[in-house]
Order: C-alpha cells, then structure tokens, then sequence
C-alpha cells in the first residue's frame, strides 16, 4: 500500500484523472482506509469544487499548476527513502 506522502504529493494528478491505473488503485485503497487521507482529499475536492463553479473571480492561467508544483516540490523530497 502507498503511504499517506505518497497520495498527498499526487492527490492534484488523482483529481485531474492524471495517474495510471494501477497507481489511481492503489490510491483508492490507500483513502478507503486512511481517515486523514480521506480528510484532506475531500477538503480538497470540495475547495476545488467551489472555487471552479463559483463565478466571483477567475484565478489567472496557470496559477494553480504553480501552486501545485511548489507543494508537491516540498513532499516529493521526504518521499526519497536514502535521505535521513
């Protein structure tokens, strides 16, 4: 099973329907049975949700992707099982 920095550090390609199949299931597994992890994408998908159907403001092109580079630049890194 992949851990909880593993599914956080993919959780934007998983709601974009970006993985393949075999990762996008063991992702699936992983939230069906973590309780922070189902947390975290629900808030997720519900802010994201909101955010796209709400016409009060726009976000410029491309800032979402920005965001996401920088939080997933920070997760990526403690994944690396040889680093201390």
């Amino acid at each position: 099973m992949i851990s909880c920095n593993e599914v956080l550090a993919e959780l934007s390609d998983y709601l974009d329907n970006d993985l393949t199949p075999e990762f996008r299931k063991a992702l699936e597994a992983h939230l069906s049975h973590c309780r922070t992890c189902q947390v975290i994408y629900d808030s997720m998908h519900k802010s994201l949700r909101l955010v796209t159907e709400s016409s009060t403001f726009e976000l410029p092109e491309g800032i979402t992707q920005g965001i996401m580079t920088k939080i997933r630049a920070r997760l990526r890194p403690n994944l690396d099982p040889e680093k201390p």
